[in-house]
């Protein structure tokens, strides 16, 4: 699904509806985008949005029973742009949506907000749900925060699941630094029995080797 807002918005035309630019125009949009049999006035209705972060929450919500793709696409792309709280929550609320394709453009949209999903994705590590769980450090790989690191570390210290641990590595070897080695050691030392998991922590060490402390 990809996420970049198209350059020019559609002609009124294939809207089919009045686009308010009024006090009224969340409910207004929102109910378009609820009830309009026409995916082109939905896609509309779901782009004009992008200015009224109100609306974060009742996208976000509208996006797990949306059946066209372009609609899905444009909501997400809006998600993108509002960049609050809110969005960032409604977004990581897919985690656990059964379609792939559904988690995986969240995952990315939540790397393209940025610093803002850092701590939303921090308190996510601590739900019950390990494929959660999994789906935070995904996001966490994919941001440029300060907090991020530590927060890696802590999952490989303490986290009781070998896949989340194993997640964890994986970011750090994208994004961590010589320093995170001892903690990447750490980890392999809890599960002395799992090869896999010494090959794993051994490739990301020397990935983190060569990584300049900041």
């Amino acid at each position: 699904m990809p996420l970049l807002r198209s350059p020019v918005k559609p002609p009124s035309a294939d809207r089919e509806i009045p686009l308010p630019a009024e006090s009224g125009a969340v409910d207004t949009l929102l109910q378009i985008l609820g009830t309009s049999p026409s995916a082109a006035a939905r896609r509309a209705a779901a782009r004009e949005l992008d200015g009224l972060p109100d609306a974060a929450r009742a996208l976000a919500a509208h996006l797990g029973h949306e059946g066209a793709p372009e609609v899905r696409e444009a909501i997400v792309t809006t998600l993108i742009e509002i960049a609050s709280d809110a969005a960032v929550r409604g977004l990581a609320d897919y985690f656990g949506s059964e379609d792939a394709e559904t988690r995986n453009a969240v995952v990315e949209a939540l790397r393209q907000i940025g610093g803002l999903s850092a701590p939303i994705m921090k308190e996510r590590l601590a739900s019950s749900d390990p494929d959660e769980r999994i789906f935070a450090i995904n996001v966490m790989e994919g941001l440029d925060h300060a907090d991020v690191a530590a927060s890696l570390r802590d999952v490989l210290a303490k986290d009781p699941d070998m896949n989340v641990g194993l997640a964890a590595v994986e970011a750090l070897a994208q994004i961590g630094r010589a320093e995170d080695a001892a903690a990447l050691r750490a980890f392999a030392a809890r599960f002395p029995d799992e090869p896999f998991v010494g090959f794993a922590v051994r490739l990301a060490c020397e990935r983190v080797a060569g990584q300049l402390s900041s």
